[in-house]
C-alpha cells in the first residue's frame, strides 16, 4: 500500500520559486537529488516514551479520489471567496487563503455546497476572513520597544525583522509592494501571531481589513488605487491581535516542478501527489506559479513551459481527469499550438486573487496542469481541531522573529544539536514546544531541562525527552507528555537532535540556520531596500558540534556562509537573493516553548 512516506522519500528534488517579485523557499539543499497529561506543581520524572510521531500526512494514495474540490466536498463548501489584491502581496492572499479553507475544515465550518448565489454559482464560505493586510505590514516591519510583550516579545529581540524606514518615508504603502515569500506564513503562524479576522477592532477601527479587496471587476480598477496610506501602528496593541486558530504544521511539499541534475525540467508525480494527498485532508495550498499569458480562456486552463513564476495562488482541488485537450492554445495564424497541451489529463483547481477575472465556475477559478513547468513552493497549513486546544492564552518564548526567513541546512556525520534556553518571564507551565525542519523525512529526538547553567543546555535536571518523525519539511508543534511548573527566573532549555534519511538510505545529523536577505523594493531602487537584521544575543542559543557546545555568537560567521551558499541555489529573483555576504543575516535556532501563565493554568 502505497504511502506518503514512500511519496516523500523519493521526492528529495531541488526545487524553489519566486512570485509578484517575490521568493519561495527551497526545502531541499544542492546536495540532494532533488502531540497533555496531568499538572504538578513539581515535574514529572524524565521521561523517555517517543512522542506521538507526525502522521497528518499518512495517508493512502491508493484511495484518493480522483477528483475533489473543497467547494463541494462531501456535500460542504470550505472555500472563501475570491478576493483580490491591490499591491504586489499575491503572497500574503496565498497564505490567507490557504490557511482559510484549512480553518474551516478543521473547524468543521464548512457551508452547505448546494447553496448558490443570485448567480446559480458556488455561495462563497464566509465563516472566516483572514487579514493579507497583516500579513504584508508586520512581516516586513521590526520589533519595536513599543512591540515589546511579556510571554510573547522580549525586550532583547528589539530591532529584529526588517527595516523598511527609508521606503516608507517615501511611500508608507511600500511594504505591500515588496513581494514576498510563502514560507512568511508558516513563520508568523508558529510564532503565535495570526492568522487574525479581518473583523477585528482595535481602538474601533477595522486596522487589519484590506480596503475594496471585493472588487473584482476591471471596471473597478479606478477606484481600487494604492492611494491612502495603509499603514498599521507599531506597538503591542496592534501587533498582538487575537489569532483565530494555532497551528500545528505547516507543511513545505514536494514540488511538482523539479529539476534535473543539469538544470532543466523534470516532472515529480510524488510533488502532485503529497498536494492532492493534503487537498483530500481539507487543506488548501498555496503555490507559485506564472499564470497569465499561458490560458485557455476558454475552458479557464493554464499551463506554462517556461522556467519562471511571477504569481501565488492556491490550490483547492484537483481533478485527474481533466482532459490535456482543454489546455490547448492557438498560435497567432490560428493554428494549434502543440507545445500548449501538457502530456497527460490532470489539473489543480486554483483560487486567483488577480489578474484574470472570468473562471470556470466563478471569478477567479481556473485549472493548471499537473505538468506546469512553474509549480513550486507548495505549502499547507495544519491548524488543530477545537477539541485539541487546552489553552488559549499562552506564551511563546522565542528568538526567531526574522519572519521572511529562509533556512538553510548543513549535514554532520558526526552527532550535531540545536539547543536555546530560556529565563521563564513569570510563573507558568511548560506544556508544548515548537520548532522547524529543513529536510524532507527527518527524525527529531527533544530533551527539555531545567535549572541548567549558562552555556550548558543539558546540564541541570531532565523534564522529558521523546522522538517525534517528520515526512514534511516545515514547521511542526509537539504537546509534551506532562506540563511542567516553572517559576519565574528559572533557566530552562529545549535540546533537539535531528537526523535526516536521504533517498538512498544514508543518514547524517542535520541542522536549521534561519536566515533572511535583504529585499529591494517594487522597482529594485536601493532606497527601496528592506534591511534585514538578525538579533543574536549570548546566552539563547547553542550549537554542539565536534563534542563541544558553542553560543551562536561564536560561530554565527560560520552559519552565514553557509547560508549565503545554499542562497545561491535558489532560483529567485536577484531582489531576493543574499548575492554577497554583506546582505544576509542569520538568525536564533528556531525552535520555540510555548507556556500557560501559571493563573491561565487548570
Amino acid at each position: 500500500m502505497k504511502k506518503i512516506l514512500s511519496v516523500i522519500l523519493s521526492a528529495l528534488i531541488l526545487c524553489s520559486a519566486a512570485a509578484c517579485s517575490s521568493g519561495g523557499e527551497p526545502d531541499t539543499s544542492p546536495s540532494e537529488s532533488d502531540s497533555n497529561a496531568s499538572s504538578a506543581e513539581e515535574s514529572a520524572p524524565a521521561d523517555s516514551t517517543p512522542a506521538d510521531t507526525d502522521t497528518s500526512s499518512d495517508i493512502d494514495l491508493d484511495d484518493l479520489p480522483s477528483r475533489v474540490y473543497l467547494r463541494d466536498y462531501n456535500g460542504k463548501n470550505y472555500v472563501t471567496p475570491v478576493k483580490r489584491q491591490a499591491f504586489g502581496d499575491c503572497w500574503s492572499f496565498g497564505i490567507a487563503a490557504a490557511a482559510e479553507s484549512s480553518y474551516l475544515y478543521a473547524n468543521d465550518l464548512g457551508t452547505p455546497a448546494e447553496e448558490t448565489n443570485d448567480e446559480g454559482l458556488y455561495k462563497d464560505n464566509d465563516n472566516v476572513n483572514f487579514s493579507e493586510r497583516y500579513l504584508s505590514w508586520y512581516v516586513y516591519h521590526s520589533i519595536t520597544q513599543d512591540d515589546v510583550t511579556p510571554g510573547r516579545i522580549r525586550a532583547s529581540q528589539v530591532g529584529e525583522g526588517y527595516d523598511t524606514s527609508a521606503s516608507d518615508s517615501r511611500n508608507p504603502n511600500d511594504a505591500f509592494l515588496m513581494g514576498g515569500a510563502l514560507l512568511s506564513g508558516m513563520n508568523v503562524f508558529s510564532s503565535g501571531f495570526g492568522p487574525v479576522e479581518e473583523s477585528t477592532e482595535v481602538n474601533g477601527e477595522n486596522p487589519y481589513a484590506y480596503t475594496d479587496k471585493n472588487k473584482l471587476n476591471k471596471d473597478d480598477l479606478e477606484d481600487f488605487s494604492q492611494s491612502g496610506d495603509w499603514s498599521i501602528p507599531l506597538n503591542a496593541e496592534y501587533r498582538n491581535a487575537p489569532i483565530m486558530a494555532s497551528l500545528r504544521n505547516g507543511n513545505y511539499l514536494p514540488c511538482p516542478a523539479s529539476k534535473d541534475a543539469d538544470g532543466n525540467y523534470r516532472f515529480n508525480e510524488d510533488g502532485v501527489l503529497a498536494i492532492k494527498s493534503e487537498i483530500a485532508q481539507g487543506h488548501a495550498v498555496a503555490v507559485t506559479a506564472l499564470v497569465f499569458g499561458k490560458m485557455n480562456h476558454e475552458n479557464w486552463a493554464a499551463y506554462t513551459d517556461a522556467d519562471e513564476r511571477n504569481h501565488v495562488i492556491t490550490i483547492v482541488g484537483y481533478d485527474d481527469n481533466f482532459p490535456k485537450e482543454k489546455f490547448e492554445r492557438l498560435d497567432k495564424e490560428g493554428n494549434s499550438d502543440p507545445d500548449s497541451i501538457p502530456p497527460t489529463d490532470g489539473a489543480f483547481i486554483i483560487k486567483d486573487c488577480s489578474g484574470e477575472y472570468g473562471g470556470f465556475d466563478t471569478k477567479g477559478t481556473f485549472y493548471i496542469s499537473y505538468h506546469d513547468h512553474t509549480l513550486l513552493d507548495p505549502i499547507s497549513f495544519e491548524f488543530d481541531k477545537p477539541e485539541a486546544v487546552k489553552y488559549t492564552e499562552l506564551n511563546y518564548d522565542q528568538y526567531d522573529l526574522l519572519f521572511v526567513g529562509w533556512c538553510a541546512a548543513a549535514d554532520h556525520d558526526s552527532e550535531t544539536k540545536m539547543a536555546n534556553m530560556f529565563d521563564a518571564e513569570e510563573d507558568e507551565y511548560l506544556t508544548q514546544i515548537t520548532y522547524r525542519t529543513k529536510r524532507f523525512n527527518t527524525d527529531v529526538h527533544y530533551a527539555v531541562y531545567k535549572d541548567v547553567s549558562d552555556g550548558s543546555p543539558e546540564s541541570g535536571e531532565l523534564l522529558e525527552e521523546g522522538d517525534s518523525s517528520h515526512w514534511f519539511a516545515g514547521s511542526h508543534k509537539l504537546d509534551l507528555k506532562n506540563e511542567y511548573y516553572l517559576e519565574k527566573g528559572e533557566k530552562y532549555s529545549v535540546v533537539l537532535t535531528m537526523t535526516y534519511t536521504g533517498d538512498d538510505g544514508s543518514t547524517s545529523y542535520t541542522d536549521v540556520i534561519p536566515y533572511a536577505t535583504n529585499v529591494f523594493g517594487y522597482d529594485s531602487n536601493k532606497d527601496n531596500e528592506a534591511v534585514a537584521k538578525g538579533v543574536i544575543n549570548k546566552g539563547e542559543s547553542y550549537s554542539f558540534r565536534d563534542g563541544k557546545w558553542k553560543d551562536l555568537t561564536e560561530i554565527k560567521d560560520e552559519l552565514a556562509k553557509t547560508a549565503l551558499e545554499e542562497d545561491n541555489t535558489r532560483n529567485v529573483p536577484d531582489n531576493f537573493k543574499a548575492l554577497s555576504i554583506d546582505r544576509i543575516t542569520i538568525d536564533n535556532f528556531p525552535i520555540k516553548a510555548i507556556l500557560v501563565p501559571s493563573d491561565k493554568h487548570h
